[in-house]
């Protein structure tokens, strides 16, 4: 399944393969969380980045692309990066950069100090935003959004980690991670915003919430939002395309 003719949602991953950049792109993988989770008392087995590992690998023996483009949110801890992070962020990177080329990184709100953690990789660049053709890359938790339609044509944001509340015929709820897609305000100019790499981020019930109360300024200001379509992605259950939000029922 495309988005736009250009970008592939690989298999049933929160992912796309964007074959004229050779790249696969993820977003907001927040290593650390579970340790975070734990020192407020919600004791969890660590899984995360055994199974994030396991499913890029999978992604990348798919599609073999050069390059790997993370959108933002490596770590969550906003403050300095704690042992457990730089850990687990090291784990994480020495297994990537056997597996592509090149990885860039775009530095999401919760990568402070990130750069002490990747300036030591030749493969690893940091950055607060890059363009790749016609393509920008951004975390989207900026204020301002520095891209025109003249400089790019599709906007890459992660961030808001969207997701859907659907009820089935007997009234169970359930959220769904999402990929948003659609029109800016610029002209000519088109969003695409990626649900979270990881499980265990509390998505965005973006067709329950109001347009005040999305995470991303970029989509607050430089979208009318409720027109963005959805597609549905559940590692288990597979993809399906929605409608604009505002005809979704919940």
């Amino acid at each position: 399944m495309k988005i736009y003719g250009e970008f592939e949602i690989v298999d049933n991953y929160p992912a796309l393969y964007i074959e004229k950049i050779n790249s696969v792109v993820i977003t907001d993988i927040h290593l650390g969380l579970e340790s975070l989770m734990a020192k407020t008392g919600l004791l969890m087995p660590k899984f995360q980045l055994k199974e994030i590992k396991e499913e890029i690998k999978e992604i990348i023996n798919r599609k073999n692309p050069e390059k790997l483009i993370i959108c933002g949110d490596i770590k969550h801890e906003f403050s300095r990066t704690s042992k457990g992070e730089r850990k687990e962020i090291k784990e994480f990177i020495d297994y990537l950069k056997d597996l592509v080329e090149e990885i860039i990184i775009i530095k999401g709100n919760h990568d402070n100090y990130l750069i002490y953690e990747t300036k030591k990789y030749e493969k690893v660049e940091l950055k607060e935003q890059a363009t790749l053709k016609d393509i920008t890359f951004i975390h989207g938790h900026q204020k301002q959004l520095k891209v025109n339609s003249n400089q790019s044509k599709y906007i890459v944001i992660g961030h808001e980690h969207p997701a859907l509340s659907l009820t089935d015929k007997i009234g169970i709820k359930e959220k769904v991670p999402c990929f948003l897609y659609g029109e800016t305000n610029e002209e000519e100019q088109k969003i695409i915003v990626l649900p979270a790499f990881s499980k265990l981020a509390e998505g965005s019930q973006v067709n329950l919430i109001n347009k005040k109360d999305l995470l991303s300024p970029i989509l607050r200001n430089k979208t009318d939002y409720k027109n963005l379509k959805a597609i549905a992605v559940d590692r288990e259950a597979g993809k399906y395309k929605f409608p604009e939000i505002k005809k979704i029922e919940t």
